[in-house]
C-alpha cells in the first residue's frame, strides 16, 4: 500500500483538532462532526521529488470511522469501522483486518486522540501564507518516531491540505477537492464484510 497509514492517521486526525489553539484550525474543526472529498495522495522525498502517488474518495465520522477508496493507481479500500481497520487489496482479493487501536498505535494517532487537550501535546504556530494558502505549523513538544511536524492548509475558510512530515525530511500530503463539510453519510459506507472468496488475513471475530 502506498503509506495509507499516514492517510489514515490524517483522517482520524480530523477528529482530535477540535482542541487545538484558538485560531482558524479550531474554528474550523470545533463543530466537525464528518467530511466527505476527493483527494489526490503524493509523497515527497527530502529534496521534494513525488515519489509515490493516488487518487480516490474519503469519508470521514466522528468518532474514529472512515473509509478511503484508491482508485489509482491500484484498487484498495480502507475501512474504520470504529472498532476494526480493514484493508481490501482488490487486485489480491485479499483482506487484512486489525483491531484499531492496535494498527494505529504507532502513529501519531495514539498521541492525537489522547483525552489531553491538543495543546499541551503541540506547540500550536501561527498562520503562514504560501501560494495563496494559510498554513498552520503543529510540532510536537516530545520527539515522537512517526512524524516531526504536522500542517493544515486553509483557503480562506476552506480546508484544503493535509501534510505529514517525518524525521527524514519525507512529506506525505493530501489535496482536498470537492470537499463537504458535515455531509450526512450513509453508515453502511462505514462497515466492511468482505467479499465472498477472498482471503482474510488476521482478526475478523
Amino acid at each position: 500500500m502506498i503509506r495509507q497509514l499516514l492517510c489514515w492517521t490524517l483522517s482520524l486526525l480530523l477528529t482530535s483538532l477540535a482542541w487545538a489553539a484558538p485560531s482558524q484550525v479550531q474554528t474550523y474543526f470545533e463543530d466537525l462532526k464528518s467530511l466527505r472529498a476527493d483527494f489526490i495522495q503524493r509523497v515527497y522525498d527530502e529534496r521534494s521529488r513525488v515519489i509515490q502517488s493516488a487518487s480516490g474518495r474519503m469519508l470521514m465520522q466522528k468518532p474514529g470511522k472512515f473509509r478511503w477508496d484508491y482508485q489509482a493507481p491500484a484498487e484498495q479500500i480502507v475501512v474504520a469501522d470504529g472498532d476494526r481497520l480493514w484493508a481490501y487489496d482488490v487486485d489480491l482479493a485479499q483482506v487484512t483486518v486489525r483491531k484499531l487501536d492496535k494498527a494505529l498505535s504507532s502513529t501519531p494517532l495514539a498521541l492525537l486522540s489522547g483525552e489531553a487537550p491538543l495543546e499541551e501535546t503541540f506547540n500550536i504556530g501561527g498562520a503562514r501564507n504560501q501560494d495563496g494558502l494559510s498554513w498552520y505549523e503543529l510540532t510536537p513538544k516530545q520527539s515522537q518516531p512517526e512524524f516531526r511536524l504536522l500542517r493544515v492548509a486553509f483557503k480562506g475558510e476552506l480546508l484544503v491540505s493535509l501534510e505529514l512530515e517525518d524525521g527524514f525530511g519525507q512529506r506525505t500530503r493530501l489535496d482536498f477537492q470537492k470537499l463537504e463539510r458535515n455531509p450526512t453519510l450513509d453508515p453502511t459506507a462505514l462497515q466492511f464484510e468482505p467479499p465472498p472468496g477472498v482471503d482474510v488475513v488476521g482478526d475478523a471475530g
